[in-house]
């Protein structure tokens, strides 16, 4: 399929959509864990729109917009050559000084549970939640369960370390490919749309000929008809 015919084809899927659902239509799987999740949207962003990722995080020191640069590929392919992560069904125990705590990994069934789950700190709690044996420990615990989930489930959690370039503050600023997929084609598609919208008024072509004009010459048209 043409890239903007399959940009379009896979916006149509997954519009009106939400959660595991919606991420089922924009990978064309359903992963089975959250590393196997993050890798395949990385493949699929480079695969329609290229690489070169451009992000923008906010430092919580100052508030300053910091513009930074990734490459989806690399990304996805020190994920892929790393370590394999235990099943999600797989008990583990974490020893504090109360009691043995046992917890599970997450996947990705439990992020479609609390799709509806806005605040990040009441996301995280309710996460942990769902993959503790038994009531929420305290904060240093959950903080130390954090930690081993992060260390058993390398490319569960895709972050990168940035520093402030007014406040010389760092931080590890978090990155959820799937969301940053659907926001992309979301806009593509919402701008193929527009672009297919005005040329079939101007020139009673359909949506499959102005596709396969290709970016350029479509352009062009729209140009003159502005003219």
């Amino acid at each position: 399929m043409h890239g903007e015919a399959l940009t379009l084809a896979l916006w149509e899927g997954a519009a009106g959509r939400r959660g595991l659902a919606r991420e089922a239509a924009l990978l064309d799987a359903t992963p089975r864990s959250l590393p196997e999740r993050n890798l395949l949207a990385l493949r699929r962003y480079a695969h329609l729109f290229g690489a070169e990722l451009e992000l923008v995080g906010r430092c919580p020191h100052c508030r300053a917009a910091v513009e930074f640069t990734i490459d989806a590929v690399d990304c996805a392919d020190a994920m892929e050559g790393g370590p394999a992560a235990p099943a999600a069904a797989e008990w583990h125990v974490l020893e504090t000084d109360a009691a043995p705590l046992r917890f599970r990994l997450p996947g990705p069934a439990d992020l479609g549970a609390l799709d509806a789950v806005e605040d990040p700190a009441d996301f995280a709690e309710s996460l942990l939640a769902r993959c503790i044996d038994g009531p929420l420990p305290d904060a240093a615990a959950r903080d130390a369960i954090s930690r081993r989930m992060e260390a058993l489930m390398p490319g569960a959690v895709v972050s990168f370390s940035l520093l402030c370039p007014d406040c010389g503050g760092g931080w590890s600023a978090p990155l959820d490919p799937v969301e940053l997929l659907w926001r992309e084609l979301r806009l593509r598609a919402e701008s193929l749309l527009g672009d297919v919208a005005v040329l079939a008024r101007g020139f009673g072509w359909s949506e499959r000929e102005i596709l396969e004009l290709g970016a350029v010459r479509r352009a062009a048209y729209l140009q003159l008809l502005a003219a």
